[in-house]
């Protein structure tokens, strides 16, 4: 009787444990062909490389097929016909689409000076309509259909400027909310509103753009300014941070709560990129692959497809 008592808890245990490993696989597989956001990585995090066939490489071998270009000069020089020619190589190569971009925050001119790119500067205002036309038009052609971009200073400047620049373009903007605390995300509401009315086809071409690392600073707790944006949000940024200080670290390594996190994309039922924004910490490509593995795990985890 003992004996079979104890063979008995023996196939009970195996059977749970075989159970569970069933359930593990088969969550898995139904987010890779089903899940409602889409995985997908900034190449912020190659920032202090220039943007090659490798990046494109580790991409797509971490289980990517979607990527978020980080349009700044020293990463990616949107002015250069055979740097546009070899995104597009790449990105069919390893079949990594470039869907979003984030617009330059800081540009060179002629003479090899650097200036900051705002739409909210009255002082930068050609310079910067300039750099955000050549860059979206360069980089809409291989693709890219939605920008992401910041207010800047004065959001009246900020209007005029934007006007000029949507009104010459075809594709999708997605307002950011601020690591500086302006735009917050209730400031984004009434951006997003207020541009969505004004402009014709607004409503389809214009949102936010949900960067849950900068929620995490300003307005805590992050879940929350999902429901505050809900369906405007056509774009994210996913870090984490310790509250205090816009790091850019990989999910858990802050202190989000990114179960709630999740559920409340899912609650919104946002279908878009689930865009990881990591910070760049190495020029070594080897090392930053290594260092950002995990995002596999926590992708299958957060319940992302592919």
């Amino acid at each position: 009787m003992r004996v079979e008592i104890k063979t008995f808890k023996i196939f009970l245990r195996y059977s749970i444990f075989l159970l569970i490993l069933f359930l593990k696989l088969f969550l898995r597989f139904y987010s890779l062909l089903f899940g409602v956001m889409k995985r997908s990585l900034s190449t912020q995090v190659f920032l202090k490389l220039r943007i090659s066939e490798d990046v494109f490489k580790v991409i797509s071998e971490l289980g990517f097929r979607r990527c978020e270009l980080w349009a700044m000069p020293n990463h990616l020089d949107y002015k250069e016909k055979s740097v546009i020619k070899n995104l597009k190589a790449w990105s069919e190569k390893y079949s990594v689409s470039c869907e979003t971009a984030h617009l330059p925050l800081w540009a060179q001119d002629k003479s090899g000076n650097t200036f900051k790119v705002s739409l909210g500067s009255k002082e930068l205002s050609r310079k910067s309509k300039d750099e955000f036309l050549f860059c979206i038009e360069n980089l809409y052609s291989i693709g890219v259909g939605t920008f992401i971009l910041h207010v800047g200073e004065n959001l009246d400047t900020f209007y005029e400027n934007f006007y000029d620049v949507y009104k010459n373009t075809d594709c999708n903007f997605a307002i950011e909310n601020d690591p500086m605390g302006f735009p917050l995300a209730s400031d984004v509401v009434q951006i997003v509103d207020f541009l969505r009315k004004e402009l014709r086809d607004g409503k389809s071409r214009i949102g936010a753009c949900l960067d849950i690392g900068h929620a995490n600073i300003w307005e805590k707790p992050p879940e929350n300014v999902i429901y505050k944006l809900s369906d405007r949000i056509i774009a994210t940024h996913i870090s984490d941070n310790d509250g205090l200080a816009d790091t850019h670290l990989i999910p858990k390594k802050g202190n989000i709560e990114w179960s709630k996190v999740i559920h409340g994309f899912f609650e919104i039922k946002y279908s878009g990129n689930f865009t990881y924004e990591i910070a760049p910490f190495s020029e070594n490509i080897d090392e930053i692959k290594s260092n950002i593995f995990e995002l596999i795990n926590l992708s299958d985890e957060f319940g992302l497809s592919l």
